[in-house]
């Protein structure tokens, strides 16, 4: 599949945010600015505690990128890149010059519309009342794009169990993907690791707003 990248998107079929996107993680929840502008992007405001996404948690597709079509300009747009890579917790530090040179993919990690009602309505109190208190511009990533090693991307495309744990001090949401090509591995959704997003609105409340009924997907573009 053709794939774009730009300083406001990703393009892979659908197009995704890329607008504060290092400030983002999955299930950060906030305001949208700008929604229905070119430059549309979330200002986030607070993010789900990573114990309540544990089970919630999908891998999606890995995306091959050809970034000798990119620039330094688009991809940096939100500082260096963050790479995980095999063997590390932790994403190291490239930059674009790097980028270019290295063999990296883009590797897609989800929350389906189902299972994030239920957290929202079961377990994310605080993310719910600001939603309902937000109004209509009120938006929770619900899917990121997070940049690998081509070695790691294809273990975690092969891997027949990805799952989602909170790190022991219960901060940040790990993903480890077992059955691969390279045993078990274990990456760390910290701050700055979000490469593009997928955002969640709602679509119908209750009376009284305190339970979602119905949610909706927002991609780059529509509002």
């Amino acid at each position: 599949m053709a794939t774009k990248i730009t300083e406001n998107l990703f393009d892979y079929g659908q197009k995704y945010f890329r607008g504060n996107a290092h400030l983002l993680k999955l299930a950060t929840f906030g305001e949208k600015k700008d929604p229905i502008g070119a430059k549309a992007y979330v200002d986030p405001q607070g993010t789900v505690k990573p114990k309540y996404l544990v089970g919630r948690v999908s891998k999606g597709e890995v995306a091959a990128i050809d970034w000798g079509q990119t620039t330094k300009a688009d991809v940096e747009v939100n500082g260096t890149v963050k790479v995980f890579g095999v063997g590390l917790n932790s994403a190291r530090t490239f930059s674009y010059e790097q980028i270019k040179s290295a063999k990296l993919k883009l590797c897609n990690l989800s929350m389906v519309e189902g299972q994030l009602k239920s957290m929202l309505n079961t377990d994310a109190d605080n993310a719910r009342k600001y939603m309902a208190n937000e109004g209509n511009d009120a938006r929770i990533v619900s899917e990121v794009w997070v940049v690998m090693e081509a070695e790691l991307a294809e273990h975690f495309d092969a891997s027949a169990s990805v799952s989602a744990s909170a790190s022991a001090d219960g901060n940040e949401l790990n993903i480890i993907a077992k059955g691969g090509r390279q045993g078990t591995q274990t990456i760390t959704l910290s701050a700055g690791t979000t490469f593009a997003y997928k955002l969640h609105k709602v679509k119908d409340w209750n009376r009284d707003k305190t339970q979602i009924e119905d949610m909706e997907a927002d991609y780059k573009g529509m509002s």
